[in-house]
């Protein structure tokens, strides 16, 4: 266990709130400027309720720490930028979320700034949510130059046992869009490691306890890069937590033993990771030490391990059994894992059953593509393609980085179905299937001369248009039946979670359309899945409100 360094600081309570009477902000309920560091609920900031928005000037600050702020889950605080980037920097923290709940913490406040919260050269972690915090979301943070943690994310157990899993649960994070860079150790440090129990010594007495857990976390289109150890940890997240869409650079630079992977499942986490690019680190691109029952998928892994200076062994996955729960099963299908240190896949469980290592794409492993130690362990391996050099599989240009695949390639539509599970999409969130069938590895090939090959079923259905595109409150898709059939859609989160169901029921050939109402869903990015008795088409909407 490892706890955030603190020391003393001045206590500046109120230095200026600025009122309500700003024309050009009106969605703030109240503004600080640069002078304020600390936001308080039950003192300078008691004024605000749920719903409400608070914004901080543009300008530099030592150090924010925000505390006693509650909103609810309908109508949470916002705290966010205006007129410029609030800069952050040279404390021993860059910004606490102490004791607060259904917080939106975003950097969204001028539309001309990428990241509104830019903190830099800390003397420890850069944000911290802790002191049994719960329902906070973080976007558009900018983290560069932290001694410790780009983000850390949990309340350490105490004295006080507040913070044990029988007393707390912290819920509902969401880590989204910011940049993590140039960290002392992880970019992401969320969740504690020692989901299995921890002793701490109060008044003389060691007494084992156990962390709180986390349910619900997301942690999407995030970008890390130059960290000293892992880019992303996640442990004790054992419910409702996916790890997708982030880009991992350049990670475990310090090679500190057990502190060297891209993306870290660690003990006590279930969580699905999926559509990630884990790049150039000095460990193993995704390591899984977690529960069980989990899908890692649609991730391209490049050069895991390669340039580490040890003879250690290093993977693009490595699946351990730190804490799997007996009998669960860990799949891993439609990746593509490019020059590992040593094996693409080592497989080291034996607590699960029922696991499938498929469809992956392997290039040019130090030694071999996939490593079972123990062939007692129940692991199906089917459909995978290996070889050690890169010139058969026709990659766009893998020279310059570009693991897409030419049409010609031996792995377009030769993928199989994975069991009780349905792929919509690729790496680059470009529909599955675009021909045939599934192309093997993370990406689709979307070349519009695979379309001429002749497909069953293809003629049966045919989307003549899908409008507006993106759609506000209804979207209407236009189709041809070529025989008596009915047509079901299935509107599907980026998670994969199902949101709409409409099924049409038996209709003549010709020509229809359907009318889609969508008022009832959140903004962001969807897949629209039309099936019939002998086709599925997969596209992708916007909904913007």
């Amino acid at each position: 266990m490892r706890t955030i360094r603190k020391r003393m600081f001045p206590i500046l309570f109120l230095c200026l709130v600025h009122g309500y009477g700003f024309p050009q902000h009106e969605n703030c309920r109240i503004s600080f400027d640069p002078a304020t560091l600390m936001i308080n609920g039950r003192g300078n900031a008691s004024m605000i309720k749920p719903g409400d928005t608070i914004c901080l000037l543009g300008g530099n600050r030592l150090y924010l720490w925000f505390s006693y702020l509650h909103g609810t889950r309908e109508t949470p605080i916002v705290i966010q930028n205006i007129d410029g980037q609030v800069s952050v920097s040279e404390w021993y923290y860059g910004i606490k979320i102490d004791s607060c709940s259904f917080i939106k913490f975003a950097g969204s406040g001028d539309p001309a700034i990428t990241y509104g919260f830019y903190l830099h050269d800390i003397d420890g972690a850069g944000l911290s949510i802790e002191g049994l915090s719960t329902d906070i979301e973080i976007e558009r943070v900018e983290v560069n130059n932290a001694t410790l943690t780009g983000i850390f994310a949990k309340t350490d157990p105490s004295c006080s046992f507040t913070s044990t899993r029988d007393k707390y649960m912290m819920r509902n994070l969401s880590v989204h869009d910011n940049f993590f860079h140039n960290t002392g150790m992880e970019g992401m440090y969320i969740g504690h490691t020692s989901y299995t129990g921890v002793t701490i010594n109060c008044n003389g007495k060691d007494t084992l306890v156990y962390p709180h857990l986390i349910r619900g976390l997301k942690v999407y289109n995030n970008r890390i890069e130059n960290t000293a150890w892992d880019g992303i940890q996640i442990s004790s997240a054992d419910s409702g937590c996916f790890i997708n869409n982030n880009l991992v650079l350049n990670y475990a630079d310090a090679v500190y033993w057990n502190q060297m992977t891209g993306i870290m499942n660690g003990g006590g986490s279930r969580c699905d990771c999926f559509n990630n690019i884990v790049k150039d680190g000095k460990g193993d691109g995704i390591d899984i030490f977690s529960l069980g029952n989990q899908h890692f998928y649609n991730n391209l892994i490049v050069n895991a391990g390669r340039s580490n200076p040890d003879i250690r062994e290093k993977h693009g996955f490595y699946v351990g059994d730190g804490s799997t729960i007996s009998g669960s099963s860990f799949e891993i299908f439609y990746n593509t894992i490019i020059s590992p240190r040593t094996d693409g896949v080592k497989f080291n469980n034996y607590l699960s059953e029922n696991n499938l290592i498929s469809n992956n794409i392997i290039i040019d492993p130090g030694d071999k593509y996939i490593v079972i130690t123990d062939q007692s362990m129940p692991v199906v391996i089917e459909n995978n393609y290996f070889n050690q050099g890169f010139d058969e599989i026709a990659f766009m240009d893998y020279s310059h980085g570009n693991f897409d695949l030419k049409p010609a390639s031996p792995a377009v539509n030769t993928g199989t179905n994975i069991p009780d599970f349905q792929l919509n999409y690729d790496v680059l969130l470009r529909s599955r299937p675009f021909a045939a069938y599934n192309d093997r590895g993370a990406y689709e090939c979307h070349d519009s001369s695979l379309l001429s090959v002749p497909e069953t079923g293809s003629k049966s259905f045919a989307i003549i248009s899908f409008y507006p595109n993106p759609a506000y409150n209804q979207f209407t898709i236009e189709y041809f039946l070529a025989q008596p059939g009915d047509v079901t859609l299935v509107i599907r989160s980026i998670m994969g979670e199902e949101m709409i169901k409409k099924s049409t029921g038996m209709q003549l050939s010709g020509r229809f359309s359907m009318q889609v109402d969508v008022s009832g869903i959140v903004d962001g990015l969807y897949f629209c899945t039309f099936e019939t008795k002998t086709i599925t088409i997969t596209q992708k909407l916007v909904v913007l409100k």
